[in-house]
């Protein structure tokens, strides 16, 4: 008999998804489902870093997702650069190159993730640091006031945002986040202190004596008590003087009125041919927050000295009007001594004794229009 062609037999089975096709001895693996275009990405903390471009600072690898917390970094590293370039004595074009990288990573940052407060953190970090012009000053304080409308409980923000509106010499929204500052962070004495010291200024009495208050159940020197104490009790002693019929009013936060900020705006200050006026200040330690030309010629209370061998002192001030009261009480030295009221003109009132002071006397006045 002829011999029968040879065919071959082709099984197919399939098992969990995965087809298995024999042809000639040759065995395949397919699946039902199309397998995908790109692998998964790995986890974000096994990526490597990219490398920013010259150019503008931003990664290169548009593949690789980026994380908030990249373009923070860059915009970090870049400012640190910056200031080192600064205090090695760069050229005023490295150092405005790096800046410029710096503010165009935070700017990045807030257009990707305008949700995140970070963003605005550290480019409001990035113009605090640059602060020496109306302009900047107002470019920092948006960018804060946005972070703390995303995260209203940070400390951080809220003190900087006074410490910024005292730069610009604004007493009422420097009253307002002082007080967050010191809700946010209730054992810190400092945030108490300058709230204590610009509430004076202002002429709230009342208020300061309820901070001092405060101050006193976290302190823990002696020394420092007993300075606290004797403020406390100047302020009481001022407090007693007045008619009941006078009553503080506490200054109405004003609202936020500065220009949106934008890198256009301000890279004309970042030229390295403007940038002779400008210096990167470091992050600096917590200092005393006062309110840019607030001072005792025209602040509504304040402090002074009559020294020993002076009978009366003059103090001058701008805010005295021809119906204004003013009210003197005595901190240290003076025992049994009474200070008065001598005389008062249109801008300035004398304070003094009967006879010469046999010791210097540390007072506080007040002034009630």
């Amino acid at each position: 008999m002829p011999n029968k062609p040879k065919i071959n037999f082709i099984p197919l089975i399939s098992i969990s998804g995965l087809t298995f096709v024999s042809v000639g001895g040759l065995i395949f693996f397919k699946s039902k489902e199309n397998p995908p275009l790109n692998p998964p990405a790995p986890s974000s903390s096994l990526l490597p870093t990219p490398t920013p471009t010259p150019e503008t600072g931003l990664p290169t690898n548009k593949q690789v997702p980026k994380s908030i917390e990249h373009y923070l970094l860059a915009s970090q590293q870049f400012f640190t650069q910056a200031l080192e370039a600064q205090n090695t004595q760069k050229s005023s074009a490295t150092i405005s190159n790096l800046l410029n990288r710096s503010l165009t990573l935070a700017t990045e940052t807030t257009r990707l993730f305008p949700n995140d407060y970070r963003g605005f953190l550290q480019r409001g970090n990035v113009y605090r640091s640059l602060s020496a012009t109306p302009q900047v000053t107002d470019a920092a304080i948006k960018d804060f006031a946005s972070a703390h409308r995303l995260n209203p409980s940070l400390a951080e923000v809220t003190r900087n945002l006074a410490s910024l509106y005292a730069l610009k010499g604004d007493a009422q929204n420097t009253l307002v986040f002082l007080g967050k500052t010191v809700s946010l962070e209730p054992t810190k004495a400092q945030n108490f202190y300058d709230l204590a010291h610009l509430q004076q200024q202002t002429g709230q009495i009342n208020a300061a004596v309820h901070t001092y208050d405060q101050l006193l159940s976290i302190l823990a020197d002696p020394d420092q008590k007993n300075k606290i104490i004797s403020e406390k009790t100047a302020l009481e002693n001022l407090l007693s003087q007045t008619s009941p019929a006078v009553e503080e009013k506490l200054l109405p936060p004003s609202p936020f009125a500065s220009p949106e900020p934008s890198l256009e705006t301000f890279e004309p200050l970042l030229r390295a041919s403007n940038l002779s006026g400008l210096v990167i200040a470091a992050p600096e330690s917590e200092k005393n927050i006062s309110v840019h030309d607030l001072t005792e010629s025209n602040s509504l209370s304040g402090n002074a000295t009559l020294l020993s061998g002076q009978a009366s002192l003059s103090i001058s001030n701008t805010e005295l009007k021809p119906d204004s009261q003013v009210y003197v009480s005595v901190i240290s030295g003076g025992k049994n001594l009474t200070l008065e009221i001598l005389g008062k003109s249109k801008d300035s009132f004398t304070v003094g004794l009967l006879d010469p002071a046999p010791e210097n006397i540390e007072f506080k006045w007040w002034i009630i229009n």
